[in-house]
């Protein structure tokens, strides 16, 4: 997504645009297959652009436990500040970036990519309480009992269990 800077006058401006989903092509790309809102406030000052972008879309996720698949609504926001100038430009924040005075417009769209990959959860659970599924018969434990008639003791407690007894 572009945002056209060149002559664009001082104050605030509105861009929106929907990007259809999986032609973003970055490497999870599945979790967002539906169309991403993006509304962007540009708020231009002398030399300073700061774009205030919200995405939203629906996330499709398969769960970390249970391997069910889920969905969720995803609405997030994020700010940017470019500054129009030369490369000696000296601030104390790390979060500006410095673009040449001479281009035309900002590609947002690294950007956007790199804020929906840190909006996926570390762990992908379908619920709080989410069971998951038997190591040993591979029953959904959510939905059904586990039909296991002994319980198997993982080798590397055997020592361990054995001092309980």
């Amino acid at each position: 997504m572009n945002i056209p800077v060149l002559h664009l006058k001082d104050g605030l401006h509105h861009f929106s645009e929907t990007i259809k989903g999986g032609s973003l092509h970055f490497y999870r790309d599945e979790i967002y297959p539906e169309n991403i809102q993006v509304e962007i406030e540009v708020n231009k000052f002398e030399k300073n652009i700061t774009c205030k972008i919200t995405l939203s879309s629906r996330a499709h996720y398969q769960c970390d436990r249970c391997l069910r698949n889920f969905e969720k609504n995803y609405k997030d926001d994020f700010e940017i500040l470019f500054h129009l100038g030369d490369k000696n430009f000296e601030i104390n924040e790390e979060s500006v970036i410095i673009i040449s005075s001479e281009v035309k417009e900002i590609d947002l769209t690294l950007y956007i990519q790199e804020m929906l990959i840190l909006a996926i959860p570390m762990k992908l659970l379908c619920d709080e309480n989410c069971k998951g599924i038997c190591c040993v018969c591979g029953a959904d434990l959510n939905t059904e009992e586990c039909q296991c008639t002994e319980k198997t003791v993982d080798p590397r407690w055997e020592k361990l269990i054995s001092l309980r007894k």
